[in-house]
């Protein structure tokens, strides 16, 4: 199986259990693949990055239905920060005749939620690991919120199409608010303890890598 199960249809869940039935299977992993796992350890960035990509692609259910994963915590958070948002600039993608109104409105607030969320946490991380060399994908600070700009690191300034951020404060705009704390946490605890998940992510190492030489030939 090469690259991104995750990504394959609404229930990708289903797929890995077929895999983990199958008498003889290897996988290359895709890089969704390994934000996957990097979510199943509980890294918090991932977890967001996993969750918000589902959002974005109106696919929840994968999580709730095919996981299990509560994600009510969020959409609470998501309608409380952002009730005077419509959060127009993270509308879903697909077809819209899929979703009720209430839910569009539901998965613009819950996709806008996890990026902020997201934005916050890969800061944190990659001011923690100078060996990255990653500083120009902190951008957070590089938002004049009163201008609605941001300069990038080549020096060029843009205009933004979304300048609502409540949660942040401007002085440490890469600590979380107490509530998004509290969301990370349940969230962090979901996807550590979910069995299936767990499972499913260790067919992925056992038995996946980046590339794998079979017949003579290189598979990657």
């Amino acid at each position: 199986v090469v690259g991104d199960i995750f990504d394959r249809g609404p229930y990708p869940n289903l797929i890995m259990d077929t895999l983990m039935s199958h008498h003889s299977v290897d996988i290359q992993w895709g890089n969704h693949d390994i934000s996957w796992m990097g979510a199943a350890a509980g890294n918090q960035a991932l977890i967001c990055n996993v969750i918000r990509i589902s959002a974005k692609y109106g696919n929840l259910n994968l999580l709730e239905d095919g996981y299990g994963i509560n994600l009510m915590p969020l959409a609470t958070f998501a309608m409380e920060a952002y009730k005077d948002d419509s959060c127009k600039a993270f509308e879903m993608k697909g077809d819209a005749n899929n979703y009720s109104i209430l839910e569009e409105e539901l998965g613009r607030k819950m996709h806008k939620a996890i990026a902020v969320i997201q934005f916050k946490l890969e800061g944190q991380l990659i001011r923690r690991h100078k060996e990255f060399h990653m500083e120009e994908r902190c951008l957070l600070h590089r938002i004049d919120p009163k201008k609605g700009t941001i300069t990038l690191s080549d020096g060029k300034e843009y205009q933004l199409t979304d300048t609502y951020f409540p949660t942040i404060d401007w002085k440490k705009p890469y600590e979380l608010t107490a509530e998004e704390k509290d969301v990370m946490e349940r969230l962090d605890l979901a996807f550590r303890n979910c069995e299936k998940l767990q499972n499913h992510v260790r067919l992925l190492l056992d038995k996946g890598g980046l590339y794998k030489t079979y017949n003579g030939n290189l598979l990657f």
